[in-house]
């Protein structure tokens, strides 16, 4: 593969308009286990069988990762055998449009599906801006290998120009292969082939690109490819599925924090503490708290809102200035003890699609402090990346993410034989 070469078509297989309803899932984490357990004991080929985790297992029978993939097999082979899927015999790239209601208006973008290069994090051709858990990467690399599909791309943006979209119009203009509606979000589809997608790959020849989710799906392909030392230098495993989006195209929403007090102090005490952060103003609500800028926060105490000015950023790095990092080293860390916002049980995190609601609640629940954020804008996200720093966990939630069964990547289509996991 050529060190430029960042994006090529794959004969993949696109669900049948007739089975969409009942095979597309929304994304393994959009879900709680009880509701994918519900969900799956009311459809035998919703696309969550095939997505299956240790969560979803009896405790006894979460250390045997065999049985579970072999289910996960079963599941997705039961779905071809059903023919729930129409398949791309020659390689084609697909346009993926996704579109959903927001409170501000109907929000729509359009990305390119296809196959990117499986990198290592020192390759510059496509940045990361999230560290990984190694369990969990352990856990996708064997379902990859031995369920031998992946049907849950990364997602991927770049910075756009007027040509790019513009071809990406011109090619949407043609009669879809999928055009569906779950849980919201509406999809179509289109496959491109021929010099139009010819086009569309030159156009990401020097191009950048960077993670906004998947970063364990990359990682995990990184480990899967170095579980089969015999491979084709240019064989299935040197390439991931993925979708790539616009930047003007994102819509980014903020993860919301719950941070529990390991010294029991008392709501005014608190109040006390944070006010010597910075500028702290009680205000009426949850409306009037929402930050409606960068570097403010919104803070829910003890029955009571407030909004915070942060504190000045630690460094001068891109990375130190998003809010999400001013709060973590500002007040997070030095006035309740969290320094690893990854591992520490003292902090949760509640996504905005959630609502403030569902924050308030679980805060009155256990006594927690719950923290309003504005979103860290696509802008930040790339300059973090650029600079080869990481943010803090749960710095951004895109949304809309793409659904689970829409698309099949098969690695036994880009090659004769199907892949095993090596020892």
């Amino acid at each position: 593969m050529s060190d430029q070469e960042v994006l090529r078509p794959f004969p993949g297989l696109v669900v049948d308009p007739d089975w969409a309803d009942r095979v597309v899932s929304g994304p393994y984490d959009a879900y709680s286990p009880a509701q994918r357990a519900t969900m799956a004991a009311e459809n035998q080929y919703s696309f969550l069988h095939v997505t299956r985790s240790r969560e979803d297992v009896p405790p006894e029978e979460r250390d045997d990762i065999d049985a579970l993939i072999d289910y996960c097999t079963d599941s997705m082979d039961r779905l071809y055998d059903i023919g729930a899927y129409r398949s791309h015999n020659e390689p084609v790239l697909f346009l993926y449009r996704m579109g959903i209601d927001t409170p501000d208006g109907r929000h729509v973008q359009t990305g390119i599906m296809g196959l990117v290069p499986v990198t290592e994090v020192d390759d510059r051709r496509i940045l990361r801006h999230e560290a990984v858990r190694p369990g969990r990467t352990d856990l996708l690399a064997r379902h990859l290998l031995t369920v031998g599909s992946s049907s849950s791309p990364i997602s991927l943006t770049y910075r756009s120009d007027e040509e790019l979209e513009a071809t990406i119009a011109r090619c949407c203009e043609t009669p879809p292969v999928l055009d569906a509606h779950h849980e919201g979000v509406d999809q179509t589809v289109w496959a491109v082939g021929g010099d139009d997608s010819a086009s569309l790959i030159a156009s990401f020849g020097r191009r950048t690109l960077y993670v906004t989710d998947g970063h364990h799906r990359l990682a995990a392909a990184v480990d899967a490819r170095s579980r089969v030392p015999e491979r084709p230098d240019d064989g299935p495993l040197e390439w991931i599925q993925a979708v790539l989006f616009a930047d003007e195209q994102m819509l980014i929403l903020p993860f919301h924090r719950r941070v529990g007090d390991r010294a029991g102090r008392r709501a005014d005490e608190l109040v006390e503490a944070l006010g010597a952060c910075g500028r702290l103003t009680p205000v009426a609500d949850a409306d009037a708290a929402r930050p409606q800028y960068p570097g403010s926060v919104g803070i829910y105490l003890g029955g009571g809102w407030y909004t915070l000015e942060l504190p000045e950023a630690a460094g001068d790095r891109a990375v130190d200035s998003l809010d999400v990092s001013r709060l973590q080293d500002g007040i997070l860390g030095p006035v309740f003890g969290v320094i690893d916002p990854g591992s520490d049980p003292m902090i949760d995190y509640v996504p905005d699609p959630v609502g403030i609601c569902e924050l308030v609640e679980r805060c009155d629940e256990d006594n927690r402090v719950g923290f309003v954020l504005y979103p860290t804008s696509v802008t930040d996200l790339m300059d973090v990346a650029d600079d080869g720093d990481l943010m803090p966990p749960k710095s951004s939630y895109f949304e809309p993410k793409p659904r689970s069964g829409v698309f099949i990547r098969r690695l036994d289509r880009e090659q004769s034989t199907r892949l095993a996991p090596g020892s």
